[in-house]
């Protein structure tokens, strides 16, 4: 029988994530939806993910959390990985490059935090679909393009982030809104940020986008499989995994190291 392994991890925000373990053999994965990202609860992805692993591989989940999950179950995680990784919210020494999320700042924060981060440090902002074009607009005519290594989410309604990438050519990332927009049609779109965990899967990528794996505040065990998926399909880019470095008591004993700009995993 295929054991399953279900979980609470305790994050420095206070907050805690449920998710669920699941293993066949000596290989794991997780199941772990986002609370007001995925669109099942976990109780429903346990549910489904208890009651298809005797089956596997011979069933495909419907929810996107559990066929994560049975992918990973499907890869060993490597015995050494080591992936460049985004720092979040803060410049961090050694790191080079900081993501800061501003959905819910005003535009004379959102300035002062900009004008804290070093030249040196490459900037992506996240906006989480939040701000008003004309917010957006008066932000472009305070720094050069070439400042942002990309803006990701920064408007809900396709017609906006339309007339925004067309009207300005800043670079746009896209993370929540990709099942949603016809994405290649973005005339300044730079890069796809992935959470298998919410999308279930990699996205089809057009030709010179960017594909960074992002991850959801996983356990571990996600983590490590989403650090492979970087190395395996992007290893020069710069990921989004430091949501790790907010997890407080993990499901792992030995846990990979988050530092200098690297998570590095030695097994």
């Amino acid at each position: 029988m295929n054991p399953c392994h279900e979980y609470k991890i305790l994050l420095r925000n206070g907050q805690m994530r449920e998710g669920l373990i699941v293993q066949v053999g000596d290989r794991f994965g997780d199941v772990c939806p986002l609370p007001g990202f995925s669109r099942e609860t976990f109780a429903e992805s346990a549910e489904e993910a208890k009651r298809l692993l005797p089956q596997f591989p011979h069933v495909k989940p419907r929810l996107p959390s559990v066929q994560f999950a049975f992918d990973c179950l499907r890869h060993p995680i490597p015995d050494k990985m080591v992936v460049n990784v985004c720092a979040l919210n803060e410049v961090k020494p050694g790191f080079s490059c900081v993501k800061l999320k501003v959905g819910n700042l005003s535009l004379e924060e959102t300035v002062r935090r900009i004008e804290q981060v070093p030249q040196t440090v490459r900037l992506r902002l996240d906006f989480n679909r939040q701000w008003p074009l004309e917010k957006l607009f008066e932000l472009t005519q305070l720094f050069p393009k070439k400042r942002f290594d990309y803006l990701e989410e920064p408007t809900r309604l396709w017609s906006d982030l339309l007339l925004f990438s067309t009207k300005t050519n800043f670079p746009i990332a896209l993370d929540e809104s990709i099942p949603e927009f016809p994405y290649d049609e973005l005339p300044s779109l730079e890069a796809l940020v992935v959470k298998p965990t919410i999308l279930g899967g990699i996205p089809k990528c057009p030709d010179g986008v960017r594909l960074v794996f992002s991850s959801a505040y996983e356990s571990g065990f996600g983590i490590l499989h989403l650090a492979r998926l970087s190395l395996e399909h992007a290893p020069h880019e710069v990921h989004g995994l430091d949501t790790y470095s907010q997890v407080q008591n993990d499901v792992l004993k030995q846990r990979p190291e988050l530092s200098a700009g690297k998570l590095t995993w030695t097994h």
